[in-house]
Order: C-alpha cells, then structure tokens, then sequence
C-alpha cells in the first residue's frame, strides 16, 4: 500500500491526511510540537485514535514511546547512535521487531524473517521524500500483509521528525 505523507508547513498542531496514490485519505496524523515533549497521533478515517508515539527523555538520542488508542504502551523507537545526515533505530511494536535505517532522503525499516535473520531483501517499510515541493512530501510504501497501514505511517513520520528536529 502507497501512502502519501504531506505536511504543509505552518500547519503545526493540525490534523493533516495521509492520503492513497489517488488522493484519498487514509488516515489522519496529528503532531503537537508546543509541549515539552513531541506527541504524534495517528487517527483511523473515524476519528479514533490507534496510536499515540510520545517522545521521552531517556537516552542521548532520541526515544519514543508507543501507545495504542486505549493508552495502553505497545512498543517504542529507540534511536542508535548516527552520522550526520544518517539514522538508525530499532523499533518493537507488539512483540515484532523492526531496524529502521534513513538517509537524507530515504528510510527503509526491514523485519527479522522466519530464520531470525533480518530479511533485508524485501523491507517492510519504504519512504522516499520528493524533492522540491511545497509541502514536506513523502511517498511510503507498506507491506500490509506484515504490518498495518497505521504503524508504517507512523515510522516515515517519526524519520521526518527526526530528521528536521522537531523534538
């Protein structure tokens, strides 16, 4: 599944839609950058909230806690060490494990297969930010079959907010 990730700037605070190829919202994302600490919501089509990621002052880079709609904790993304212009986490959400590499304009998060190896060949989550845009744009791919729509959205949102600092 295809996700398009447009963020208009200025719009800190507000609800935006992640739409489909076809423009048609998918999901809703919300983030509120005005705490002492980032909060990022993502929201099913019906207004009810499926996760809630809250970034905690716990290590030298960043970490985030998960949660789902019912504020129980389901997981976290615990940044490792980086170079400049470069990413790396891990990721564990309801018992699956993820590695999340980026670059300056790229994400991938790949998953351990069934040997226990991480399946490198076929990633679980893609993004690719389009370049020259008016909004910050990011097109990201989802292996549904592994992973649902809402918690792949929410890692090429946690790259992008990494990346710009907004935490």
């Amino acid at each position: 599944m295809k996700i398009i990730i447009r963020q208009k700037y200025f719009t800190i605070g507000n609800k935006f839609a992640l739409t489909d190829e076809n423009e048609r919202p998918i999901l809703y994302a919300e983030e509120q950058i005005f705490k002492l600490l980032a909060n990022l919501d993502i929201f099913s089509l019906s207004d009810a909230l499926l996760y809630h990621m809250q970034a905690k002052m716990m290590h030298f880079f960043s970490y985030f806690e998960i949660s789902n709609g019912l504020g129980q904790v389901v997981g976290y993304i615990d940044e490792r060490a980086h170079m400049p212009g470069f990413r790396r986490a891990k990721m564990e959400v309801d018992g699956m494990t993820f590695k999340i590499k980026g670059g300056p304009i790229h994400m991938k998060t790949v998953v351990k297969d069934e040997n226990g190896k991480w399946d490198k060949k076929h990633p679980i989550v893609t993004s690719k930010k389009r370049l020259m845009r008016v909004a910050d744009t990011y097109v990201v791919d989802v292996d549904e079959s592994r992973i649902e729509p809402a918690i792949g959205a929410m890692i090429a949102l946690w790259y992008d907010k990494v990346r710009h600092k907004k935490h």
